[in-house]
């Protein structure tokens, strides 16, 4: 009995030994940890305070510089530029000159378009003064009547106006008054007359009454 007695006693102590051991090892080994940690720390932290100063060094540097250009450099006076006194009288008189010009090419227009109207005009008064009784007679000559508008007794004038071209040909055939059974006889005897048509040395619009009478 003495004997386990002895065994446990030792047992124990031994263990205790041992424990007490590994925690003085643990807290040895994390503080040497730590130590190192703030050594690092403490490395990086001079590494960043010196590259500031360098960076401050520079900016005073470079204000230093700038400062010097800023002396050196010369201010330019700039010259003033003396407007340029415009002659009134000089400025009027052209304004004048171009005014009465452009007055002149406006009435030498007016005056050839007049010219040329009064000249159209003429033309077609001469020609209708010695063509129209013809043209007129050649119309009639062609005119059919037609059989509806007799059935119903259909009577009056058709008042028709076109252009004669300097080809001979007839164009814009319009009816301005008559009765509709009538128009269409109007415009196709216009047609067939206008093979026989005086000619024209211009474009002429004609007015011309066709007449339908029941015999």
């Amino acid at each position: 009995m003495k004997n386990k007695k002895r065994y446990t006693y030792s047992f124990l102590t031994t263990i205790c030994i041992y424990i007490f051991i590994f925690f003085v090892l643990f807290f040895s080994f994390r503080e040497i940890n730590q130590i190192k940690t703030l050594k690092n720390e403490k490395i990086i932290s001079m590494n960043h305070i010196s590259l500031i100063e360098q960076e401050k060094k520079e900016i005073k540097k470079e204000e230093k510089e700038s400062k010097k250009e800023v002396i050196e450099k010369p201010i330019e006076k700039k010259e003033k530029i003396k407007p340029q006194k415009k002659e009134p009288k000089k400025i009027e008189k052209v304004e004048k000159i171009k005014e009465q010009k452009k007055d002149k090419e406006i009435k030498e227009d007016k005056k050839e378009q007049e010219a040329i109207k009064k000249s159209s005009k003429r033309y077609e008064e001469v020609f209708l003064d010695e063509n129209l009784q013809k043209i007129v007679q050649l119309i009639q000559k062609n005119v059919i009547y037609p059989r509806r508008a007799r059935e119903y007794k259909i009577q009056g004038k058709v008042l028709v106006l076109f252009k004669i071209l300097i080809s001979g040909e007839v164009e814009d055939i319009k009816a301005i008054s008559g009765h509709r059974l009538l128009i269409k006889s109007a415009i196709e005897a216009i047609k067939e007359a206008s093979k026989e048509f005086p000619k024209v040395e211009k474009e002429i619009i004609i007015k011309v009454p066709i007449q339908y009478t029941l015999t």
